[in-house]
């Protein structure tokens, strides 16, 4: 089957391949059952449990920045954490920097040390930027960038699940729980369970990302969508790159 007009494989677009309306089911008649133990698990507004929760982790995760940076990316051949990285537009500000690179996302490496997705490609962050880049966390550059100038890579979780890190807010914050090994198919399942967390959540990736992991390349329009082509043939980097104009609005204007 032909990919969609946005260059996703079939079924992977939510505006060419929406969600069939699920079918009506006459309800069942109600039984009495036992009291829930305090120490069984406890399903949530949909009536999942956690096991139910954790079969639909996010399968993917987002990386966003500014197409200028994407030639250095490129020659680099890795996508690099913010504390070695050296990027053509630069979003965060001086504060930014102190506070992530003082802030521990393992014991072995702080905030900045990690490359940072996010679990959504509309994510608070983002939306922040596309706002306007307002506070004292964004750079002067910040402020001054078009939306349409940025493109998203998308990696499959899957490939670095062995290091990942998932945060349920801003990694540099003192309030924000990060996970352990343990943990993070919790973390990820308690996000894609609730939309306000997807939203805020960060995925952190010690050390640098490898540029054959990036699956997705997402741009604004198709001027964007030929450029990119050729920067990545160049570099010999085979990711799909798709045109996805939602992922360039808030998502309240979506």
């Amino acid at each position: 089957m032909d990919e969609c007009i946005h260059g996703f494989e079939p079924g992977m677009c939510a505006s060419c391949f929406p969600a069939p309306e699920p079918e009506k089911k006459a309800a069942a008649p109600r039984r009495m059952s036992k009291p829930a133990s305090l120490r069984s698990p406890q399903p949530d507004a949909q009536g999942r449990t956690p096991a139910a929760r954790s079969l639909n982790l996010p399968q993917r995760i987002f990386h966003v920045t500014h197409v200028d940076n994407l030639a250095g990316i490129l020659g680099d051949g890795a996508i690099k954490p913010s504390s070695a990285a050296e990027p053509a537009v630069k979003l965060g500000s001086d504060i930014t920097d102190e506070l992530r690179s003082t802030a521990q996302a393992t014991g072995d490496a702080a905030v900045a040390d990690c490359v940072a997705f996010s679990l959504t490609p509309q994510a608070t962050w983002w939306a922040e930027v596309q706002s306007g880049a307002l506070g004292p966390t964004w750079s002067d550059r910040a402020r001054e960038v078009t939306v349409t100038d940025f493109v998203v890579l998308g990696i499959p979780v899957a490939s670095v699940m062995d290091r990942l890190v998932v945060t349920d807010g801003d990694a540099a914050a003192m309030v924000t729980t990060l996970s352990t090994p343990d943990t993070v198919r919790r973390m990820l399942a308690r996000a894609a369970g609730d939309p306000a967390v997807l939203e805020v959540a960060e995925a952190l990736v010690p050390g640098e990302v490898e540029l054959d992991t990036v699956a997705l390349v997402a741009v604004a329009n198709e001027k964007r969508r030929a450029e990119v082509r050729a920067l990545l043939a160049e570099a010999g980097v085979g990711a799909k790159v798709v045109v996805y104009p939602p992922w360039f609005v808030p998502a309240e204007l979506t």
